[in-house]
């Protein structure tokens, strides 16, 4: 259409082999420009480039004497595209500009001369803003795979941090049990059978919980966790001390407490002496305030526990899990020889008042 534009005016052979020369030209460096990479490639071949547009762009003008359509609207587009961000704005404005005081050298009635200046400026937004719109398909894709990639890293953190909630607790306690099942098992057959009993259930109910981790439904009660908890440390004879005093609970809290009781049931097991074991709550704060477990043991040895090793991060793991609901997790060894680990975390309790709660009134038999 360009092209056409000129041969309008009946330019002389030589003027038309100008243009003719010098819109492949163009067209070459302006898909060249156009490309997602040309702006990383080095300053000097982008300068190089956009002299060369400027040079086919500006040339044909002497050469016809008469400002050609919207030439220079693609050098504007190219200026935008491959110039660093301020400058490339004042070279923009420049090339706009350059149009408005040829069209006055070459004496342009002063309509032609607005017309041509404001399709310079439009013709080069147009191809800056097509140009940018490719790149940035290419980058919306690209981060749709990095997301992607980003899901399923997470699915595989929270699948391996719910196995080493699950599994490191029950491994414990079966580990215990079949301990003393087979101290039992020729004094006290009785008892030990007792025992294996309780080791099938919990292979079982440990079954039931890989199953819900698989497919991403697990939820946790306090209540419950606190019962299998109070089982456990009875087996290893640490006596267990539980006084909830918190009113409900939502789902996400009751699961993290659930989570941290394990948790810190597994530490007493794993890393202590303890002869007693203490697990309390109480409500901090107004109605809708927030809710502070503490589980506390003696025998505790000097460092404080880690869960350690593939798929297991210990503390660290219940920190992530209470920050993602604003609660926090302090951990000590205090000079009592004993082991605190204490949690808060917002209840988000209903309007009613709060009343002293134990799991016997959720339909647990923990004392």
């Amino acid at each position: 259409m360009i092209f056409l534009d000129v041969l309008s005016e009946h330019p002389s052979p030589h003027a038309a082999l100008w243009c003719g020369v010098a819109l492949p030209v163009t067209a070459v460096l302006q898909v060249w420009h156009s490309s997602p990479t040309a702006a990383d490639r080095p300053a000097v071949h982008r300068a190089a480039s956009l002299a060369l547009q400027a040079i086919v762009t500006y040339l044909p003008l002497l050469a016809v004497k008469r400002e050609w359509g919207g030439m220079a609207g693609f050098l504007a587009g190219s200026v935008l595209l491959l110039v660093p961000r301020v400058l490339s704005w004042v070279l923009y404005t420049g090339v706009v500009l350059s149009i408005v005081v040829s069209g006055a050298a070459l004496g342009a009635d002063m309509l032609d001369i607005v017309y041509l200046s404001i399709s310079t400026a439009v013709i080069g937004l147009i191809v800056y803003g097509l140009s940018r719109l490719s790149g940035l398909v290419a980058e919306l894709i690209a981060a749709r795979e990095d997301l992607a990639q980003l899901a399923v890293v997470r699915e595989r953190m929270r699948f391996a941090s719910d196995m080493h909630d699950l599994l490191g607790f029950k491994l414990s306690t079966i580990t215990l049990k079949a301990e003393l099942a087979n101290r039992l098992v020729d004094s006290r057959p009785d008892d030990a059978h007792t025992e294996i009993s309780e080791i099938l259930d919990i292979c079982r109910q440990a079954l039931a919980d890989v199953r819900q981790v698989a497919h991403g439904h697990r939820r946790l009660s306090l209540a419950v966790e606190a019962q299998q908890v109070r089982t456990a440390l009875s087996a290893a004879r640490i006596r267990t001390d539980i006084d909830f005093r918190h009113g409900p609970l939502s789902a996400e809290a009751d699961t993290v407490l659930a989570i941290v009781v394990r948790e810190a049931a597994t530490n007493v097991l794993r890393h202590s002496k303890a002869t007693r074991c203490r697990i309390t709550t109480e409500v901090i704060g107004n109605v809708k305030g927030r809710v502070r477990l503490s589980v506390r043991n003696d025998g505790a040895v000097a460092r404080l526990p880690q869960s350690r090793g593939i798929g297991g991060t210990g503390l660290a793991s219940l920190t992530d899990r209470l920050s993602a609901l604003h609660g926090t997790l302090t951990a000590c060894v205090t000079g009592g020889n004993e082991f605190e680990l204490v949690v808060e975390v917002p209840s988000r309790a209903t309007q009613r008042a709060v009343r002293p709660w134990t799991p016997a009134s959720q339909g647990s038999t923990v004392a």
